[in-house]
C-alpha cells in the first residue's frame, strides 16, 4: 500500500470509526413490546406465524445463488476467497453450517459483491460490518472502492493490526 492509499484509508477510518458504539433496544414488556422505535400492542395483527412465513433465503441458499449468478465455478470462488476446499465442502454439504464472519467476508470479496450485497450476505449468516471495528471499516473501504484482492486487503489489515481474512 503506497503513502497516498494509506492517507485515504486513514481518513476513511477517521470519518467512519465509532469507538465503543452499541445500539440498545428496549425489549421490555409493559403494555406492549418496544423495539427499534416502534411500539407493538396486543391489537397489532402481525403474529409470530406471519413473521415466520416471511423468512427469506438462508445464507447457504443466497451464497450458492450468488455463485451461480457470478459465472464463476465453486472452485474459482473458494480459491479467490483463499479458503480451504474442505471448509467450502462443509458449507456446501451442510445448509445449517454457520461459518465464521471472516469466511463470509472472504466469500463476498471473492464474489466481488458491492457493499449492500456484502451486508446482505453477512446478515443472512447473522453478522454485520460494524462501524466500531477498524477491521470491518478497512474491508468496507476496499469493497466501496472496488478492490477485491484479498492479499491487498490483508496487507492493509495487517498494517492496522487487525486480523486478516481467510
Amino acid at each position: 500500500m503506497d503513502t497516498e492509499q494509506r492517507k485515504l484509508l486513514d481518513a476513511y477510518i477517521a470519518a467512519h470509526y465509532i469507538e465503543g458504539e452499541s445500539q440498545e433496544i428496549d425489549y421490555s414488556i409493559s403494555g406492549g413490546t418496544k423495539g427499534a422505535g416502534k411500539t407493538f400492542s396486543e391489537k397489532d395483527s402481525t403474529t409470530l406465524d406471519d413473521l415466520m412465513d416471511q423468512v427469506g433465503e438462508s445464507f447457504h441458499d443466497m451464497l450458492f445463488c450468488r455463485i451461480s449468478m457470478s459465472g464463476m465455478t465453486e472452485v474459482e470462488v473458494y480459491k479467490r476467497a483463499n479458503i480451504d476446499r474442505k471448509l467450502f465442502s462443509k458449507i456446501r454439504s451442510n445448509p445449517a453450517y454457520h461459518p465464521r464472519k471472516q469466511t463470509v467476508i472472504a466469500l463476498a470479496i471473492a464474489l466481488q459483491l458491492n457493499i449492500e450485497d456484502t451486508a446482505d450476505l453477512l446478515a443472512r449468516a447473522e453478522y454485520a460490518l460494524s462501524p466500531g471495528s477498524k477491521g470491518d471499516l478497512i474491508v468496507k473501504y476496499f469493497i466501496e472502492h472496488g478492490v477485491y484482492d484479498i492479499m491487498t486487503i490483508n496487507a492493509a489489515l495487517e498494517k492496522y493490526g487487525q486480523p486478516i481474512i481467510g
